[in-house]
């Protein structure tokens, strides 16, 4: 039999990083002028005025994403792996009767540091939902909402080892 095609990685807004900014390695430097720019449109689109962002928190690492892009919240109920999914993958929950995949925020998000004893020390209580994806990442609490200027963000300009993110939070 052929082989099934592997699981599409979710379609994510952009998430904002919070914290301070740090400098980029040289090898980031070349891998980011390497990858696509987005075009003038999709730029203009999301970096006009001001917006408003939920944060939440991962591991202890804060993160954001802009409302315009939140599908809902729910909370995280029992889900059921499936095999041949990507380590990311945590699974299916069932939501009123809708299937909603559920991220391993953590093990998608910084897989350099995701090993036995930060996933034993992980309590996901949230499920943001991306938009109308279908798709959610799994969080350990939600911090609060707050509304951005366009400054108060360092947005990258190339896409790195980290497409999903789109800037950081300057304080």
């Amino acid at each position: 039999p052929a082989p099934e095609p592997a699981t599409p990685a979710p379609v994510a807004p952009p998430v904002i990083e919070t914290g301070s900014v740090t400098q980029t390695s040289p090898a980031e430097k070349v891998q980011q002028k390497s990858a696509a720019m987005p075009t003038q449109q999709e730029q203009a689109e999301f970096r006009q005025g001001s917006f408003q962002a939920l944060f939440f928190k991962v591991a202890g690492l804060t993160l954001a994403v802009p409302l315009t892009e939140l599908g809902g919240i729910h909370k995280l109920e029992k889900t059921s792996a499936l095999l041949g999914k990507p380590k990311w993958f945590n699974g299916v929950m069932l939501h009123r009767d809708e299937k909603l995949n559920v991220v391993d925020t953590a093990q998608w998000v910084m897989p350099e540091k995701y090993d036995e004893t930060l996933a034993e020390s992980l309590n996901y209580q949230y499920l943001i939902m991306l938009g109308d994806s279908g798709w959610g990442l799994s969080c350990e609490s939600l911090v609060n909402t707050v509304k951005l200027e366009q400054d108060d963000v360092k947005w990258r300009e190339h896409h790195g080892k980290r497409p999903w993110l789109a800037g950081l939070v300057k304080e």
